[in-house]
């Protein structure tokens, strides 16, 4: 029995407590089995050849302010994971006793099977951090690629964005508490449903022609019939009724009546004004002015995604609090996509308005008309930025 006492090392108490740590981390101890297990090692003798702590359950559970029954439940986690074992005598009794200041008998849990794998629970403790570290880069690159997905489908009505939805309802609802090989399976099913939706965006924007990427100077069709210039209209992704609501409207007319923060929100994210920026403004813009996403969806039911946007910029830069007369944009929104489902929609006259009043003319604006022949046209000042 000496022979085997004075083989194992004595460690200072510092020593055993950061064992005792990077065992929790290597194993993944609870919180509660870790704070019994320090409470063991702060009755270890300072002397003993052996870590061993002559500690009794009830004092530590009176210690703990538990019952017996859970230190007992907390050491019978530790023996599993092979940190301890109970040196105990019959009947569970653990004791110390000393003789001319030499401790001659202690029995209780034994940490010295902890200590004698140090290297191997290092090791371990190491391979469990990188784990964590990866299962949070993971859970982290779930919640940004939700954020996108939701949204890509709360301003678009199309194909791509209907299955983005699909995903996004197959998610669960708690993902931070999954297993690394589940959380790594779920970022790559939403990276493929961004790169869909993304790439179906893509396609549309190449087929679109934007009235910004136009000169001023146009030439006008040989035409008989007087319709808005189909240059300077909105992007054709609307319904019938939102391509009445934007007839006469264009970008430059837009741009010219956009609030400082909106410019900053746009110019921010693309760079130039454009079709796209602007809805994407606006749907960002519209939670902040009490528009909810089932008003959102409404509104683009009705008049189409740049309708909406559109709609939602007229009521942000006429409301009071930017010295209009509207004074509450969320149900100005509301009444005008309800109107629209019901009849025609011009919003032209809104817009014309808050020009006038923006550059004080008091006069009409005259809308665009299309001549019997071929004719260079340029942009009215009543039009221009």
């Amino acid at each position: 029995m000496e022979k085997e006492q004075s083989i194992e090392p004595r460690l200072p108490q510092g020593e055993l407590h950061r064992v005792l740590r990077v065992a929790a981390v290597a194993h993944g101890l609870p919180d509660a089995v870790l704070v019994t297990g320090h409470a063991l090692l702060r009755h270890v003798p300072g002397d003993a050849d052996r870590p061993i702590s002559p500690a009794r359950v009830q004092d530590l559970a009176d210690e703990r302010g538990c019952d017996a029954r859970t230190i007992r439940s907390h050491i019978r986690r530790l023996e599993a994971y092979g940190l301890v074992v109970d040196r105990s005598a019959g009947g569970g009794r653990r004791m110390i006793q000393r003789r001319r200041g030499r401790i001659v008998v202690l029995q209780g849990i034994d940490f010295s099977p902890m200590l004698a794998a140090v290297a191997a629970i290092e090791r371990a403790a190491l391979e469990a951090e990188a784990e964590l570290d990866e299962r949070r880069r993971l859970a982290a690159r779930v919640s940004e690629l939700k954020r996108q997905l939701r949204a890509i489908v709360a301003i678009d009505n199309d194909a791509a964005p209907r299955a983005a939805a699909a995903v996004l309802d197959a998610c669960p609802r708690r993902h931070r508490g999954l297993p690394l090989h589940e959380l790594a399976a779920l970022v790559g099913r939403l990276e493929a449903a961004a790169r869909l939706a993304a790439n179906a965006d893509d396609e549309r924007a190449a087929g679109r022609i934007l009235l910004s990427d136009r000169d001023d100077e146009i030439v006008r069709p040989y035409t008989t019939e007087k319709d808005e210039n189909p240059v300077c209209r909105a992007p054709r992704d609307q319904a019938g009724g939102g391509a009445d609501a934007l007839r006469h409207i264009t970008l430059d007319m837009l741009a010219a009546v956009l609030p400082f923060d909106w410019r900053i929100r746009i110019e921010t994210s693309g760079g130039a004004v454009s079709w796209s920026g602007m809805v994407a403004a606006a749907y960002e813009r519209a939670a902040e002015i009490g528009v909810t996403d089932a008003m959102w969806a409404e509104t683009q039911a009705a008049l189409g995604r740049t309708g909406a946007a559109v709609l939602v910029l007229l009521a942000d830069a006429d409301s009071v609090g930017r010295q209009g007369n509207i004074r509450s944009p969320a149900a100005w929104v509301r009444a005008m996509a309800t109107r629209a489902e019901t009849g025609p929609l011009r919003l032209s006259r809104n817009l014309f308005g808050l020009l006038h009043r923006r550059r004080g003319v008091h006069g009409p604006c005259p809308t665009p008309t299309a001549p019997f022949h071929p004719q260079t046209w340029r942009s009215s000042s009543c039009l221009a930025t």
